[in-house]
């Protein structure tokens, strides 16, 4: 009886932890660097997530990179948790998630905030040859 209360009891937390609501509002618009430009005095106020798709084309510092668009580049962060699990370099379209941080001294940044995303899953050399 203990073991099946446990199972119910484990099955009702983890269910719910991993529940998302899924209808509207819940999904984060995909922007181009231009728009969050554009916007990122009234993004950082508001804590809006964004989405941009495009290219890391060069690291800055240890978690600091430029990322570019079809409409502009700009910085981001990305803590090492976020980084994919596969390689990646300037040629690889991505999809980051993140928040919007303006500094009228600074510019404005991207901190990454999700796991960074494939546009096309990375290919696998399976030769046995590295």
């Amino acid at each position: 009886m203990k073991t099946i209360l446990l199972a119910v009891f484990f099955a009702a937390l983890f269910g719910n932890v991993s529940a998302q609501y899924t209808g509207p509002g819940a999904e984060i618009k995909f922007h181009t660097i231009k728009e969050v430009q554009d916007n990122a005095q009234k993004f950082d106020r508001k804590d809006t997530m964004v989405k941009l798709k495009g290219f890391v084309i060069e690291q800055i510092k240890e978690e600091d990179f430029w990322f570019q668009d079809a409409t502009g580049k700009i910085r981001i962060e990305i803590d090492k948790k976020y980084m994919p699990d596969a390689p990646f370099n300037e040629k690889t379209e991505l999809i980051i998630t993140g928040e919007v941080d303006y500094d009228l001294l600074e510019g404005t940044e991207i901190e990454v905030e999700k796991k960074i995303e494939f546009v096309q899953p990375p290919v696998q050399d399976n030769t046995g040859t590295n």
